[in-house]
């Protein structure tokens, strides 16, 4: 027999050999200890499911949804699903469980016995029938109480209870689109809900009982951990009369739209967002008709399928337009929806060219009544012409001249500049889902014509949402400051503990607060002695811009998209507020006087709800006009622009016939370009973008 002698160089083998094996096993081990770790509870699951055992589910409570004062928007109610086991009841002892069982179910729950006897045989080999979901617990002690009377109830047997939680909004309708709803499975669907659903939402928990070794059942836990509570910015009583007016507006005046934004210009904060093409009951999201007429429903229709081919309309299911109809409801229309914003642009116009130092302050310009631009005549609303009106006048009267002729000075370059430093074009980041940008739908420097930046100074012919434009103007009359507007201020978990402090945040500093401070005051004169008396509030004084815009498309029709930003107190703003009123059916449909005098009675009410109190005799709110006025205080209907100080009553037959007479003249065409060759159409490219 031959003998083998290690040698030294198998000697260092085996040495190899026996580290490189023990190198392997701890990093089994090690592995083994980081599955145990990071996936243990799963790895739990599937050796349990390999043993005799029962597994139940213990869900997670989904957080509520708070009103920044604590109130509940949104929470979900603890419900309980009947479960029947078939193979316990008719277990192999003479079937002595099924008459006792069927019999408390039966005086319990009023179901149909021969019905049910029929389901627990024709399932006699399932251990899990669902029978009856949601169940309040009043609906269930009754049979609790029967069942765990096991003295005279021994033989009921093979019935449970599973816990569930069902979303309950206590307010149904308010704030609809911007607390937002779930469906199946804790999923948001819009809203709060639906941006913040990862932190509401929770981990199940579960609990397993199999049999051991020795053959008898224990019990495991994992329990379930609840989702975080989310704290809104959103008042309660602040939307409640937000929606109060927006919903008389509509009754009173019959517009296509009404819709309001309510915001503190100091930190973004959202107080209160609403809108008449937002109504539905977040209870019951699919029935739209206690809320729309059928006709509106249809012309939600429209709108959602403006831009389909004709082969694509064909094609649409009953269940395809129900959804469209449902879909332009749930969509928040003040950050999802863009227009043509019109003279509320007017002050960034102005703050742009007094940044740049193309203008000054005290500078005076000479409205005419027209401009002629890139061949184009181009109209001021008051067709004889203001005069000379300095910087101030020119927001104050809402004269388009002047505008036309600072944002000449501007140059297109610095204007498209200024329009991105304001948000123009972008989504400002509000915690909502569903925002619109507006991209495409603005002009560029390479684009943009003379006549363009003409009508663009005066806010028409580029569009923009309402989120933007209050995200905008807060940072005109806050000092400069432009914060990302947000509905959420605080997470909590379900302890109360903060997990984030959601405080505001400072995006850039758009101008200097010396621009600002003559905002504000030219803001206020506007009010006061300009083209927004209407939206005086009594006891207070308020700044803000009216506008009058044209509607894209429908620029001969005697149609307007009215609209007011205000705010309060004018020189240390405390809260913003932006109206639209939308088309609405009057005989001086061009009035801007509809959306400040909505402004008006919003704020009458809000203002000392907020503890925001009157600093001036109510007899000073609406002076005489100032003595360096222009030649003619009152302003009319302007080209894309004002009503003017007069009422409705005082002033329709006028301004009736000088909106007829305004659709008339040479003002429409040169919105989308210059008698040129190869001016470009930028309605085709609106178009093209909204597809």
């Amino acid at each position: 027999m031959k003998v083998v002698h290690f040698n030294k160089r198998m000697k260092s083998k085996l040495v190899i050999a026996y580290f490189f094996i023990i190198i392997c096993l701890v990093g089994v081990i090690g592995h083994m200890f980081y599955i145990s770790l990071v996936d243990g509870d799963d790895y739990e699951i599937v050796v349990l499911s390999q043993q005799d055992k029962t597994s139940t589910t213990l869900p997670f409570k989904r957080g509520d949804i708070l009103d920044r004062n604590g109130n509940v928007l949104a929470t979900s109610n603890k419900v309980y699903n009947l479960i029947i086991d078939p193979k316990i009841i008719l277990t192999d002892e003479g079937k002595k469980y099924l008459e006792p069982t069927v019999n408390a179910l039966v005086s319990c729950f009023e179901l149909n016995r021969d019905e049910l006897i029929s389901k627990i045989n024709e399932k006699k080999d399932s251990s899990y029938v669902k029978l009856i979901e949601k169940l309040t617990y009043e609906q269930i002690e009754g049979f609790k109480a029967l069942q765990a009377d096991t003295k005279n109830n021994p033989d009921i047997k093979g019935v449970w209870f599973e816990d569930q939680y069902e979303r309950n909004y206590p307010y149904s309708t308010l704030g609809a689109s911007t607390v937002g709803f779930t469906y199946s499975g804790n999923v948001g669907a819009c809203g709060i809900e639906e941006y913040y659903n990862d932190e509401l939402n929770g981990v199940d928990g579960r609990k397993y009982g199999f049999v051991n070794e020795d053959n008898t059942m224990e019990n495991i836990i994992r329990e379930a951990k609840d989702g975080n509570n989310v704290i809104s910015t959103i008042d309660i009583n602040i939307q409640k009369i937000v929606e109060e007016k927006v919903q008389s507006w509509k009754t009173q005046y019959t517009p296509e739209n009404v819709a309001v934004v309510v915001a503190n210009p100091n930190n973004g904060e959202i107080l209160a967002m609403a809108s008449t093409k937002n109504v539905f009951d977040l209870n019951n999201v699919k029935n739209l008709e206690p809320y729309y007429t059928e006709e509106e429903l249809n012309n939600f229709l429209a709108e959602a399928t403006k831009y389909y081919s004709d082969e694509k309309k064909a094609s649409l299911t009953p269940e395809d337009i129900e959804l469209l109809k449902l879909n332009r409801v749930w969509k928040n229309y003040c950050i999802s929806d863009t227009y043509e914003a019109g003279s509320t642009i007017k002050p960034f116009t102005v703050a742009a060219a007094l940044e740049e130092g193309v203008i000054q302050k005290e500078q005076t310009f000479i409205c005419d009544g027209v401009q002629m631009v890139g061949g184009w005549p181009i109209h001021c609303h008051k067709r004889a012409g203001h005069g000379p009106v300095t910087v101030s006048q020119a927001i104050m009267y809402s004269c388009n001249d002047a505008l036309m002729q600072i944002a000449a000075l501007l140059g297109k370059d610095s204007f498209c500049d200024y329009q991105s430093r304001f948000g123009f074009g972008l989504k400002t980041g509000i915690d909502l889902g569903g925002e619109a940008s507006a991209d495409g739908l603005l002009y560029t420097a390479d684009t943009m014509y003379d006549s363009a930046l003409a009508t663009n100074s005066f806010g028409q012919n580029f569009n923009v949402t309402m989120i933007q434009m209050v995200a905008g103007f807060s940072a005109l009359i806050n000092g400069g400051n432009y914060y990302q507007p947000h509905v959420v201020r605080q997470v909590v978990n379900s302890d109360g503990a903060i997990v984030e402090n959601k405080t505001k945040t400072l995006i850039k500093e758009v101008i200097t607060k010396d621009t600002s401070d003559f905002l504000q005051d030219a803001l206020r004169r506007t009010v006061t002695e300009g083209t927004a008396k209407t939206a005086a509030v009594p006891g207070y004084e308020v700044a803000g811009k009216t506008g009058t815009a044209q509607i894209n498309g429908r620029r001969g029709e005697d149609v307007y998209i009215l609209s007011f930003m205000g705010y309060v107190p004018y020189n240390d703003p405390q809260v913003v507020c932006y109206v639209i009123v939308d088309q609405p059916q009057v005989p001086d449909p061009s009035s801007s006087s509809y959306a400040s005098r909505l402004f008006s009675e919003i704020m009458t009410e809000v203002l000392p709800y907020m503890d925001i109190f009157p600093t001036i005799d109510s007899e000073v709110v609406t002076p005489e006009p100032a003595t360096t006025a222009p030649q003619e205080t009152t302003a009319q209907p302007e080209n894309g622009g004002e009503s003017g100080e007069t009422t409705a009553q005082e002033n329709t037959q006028q301004e009736t016939t000088q909106a007829a007479d305004f659709s008339n003249d040479t003002y429409e065409e040169p919105l989308y370009g210059e008698p040129e060759a190869g001016a470009e159409n930028i309605e085709t490219q609106a178009v093209a973008a909204t597809e």
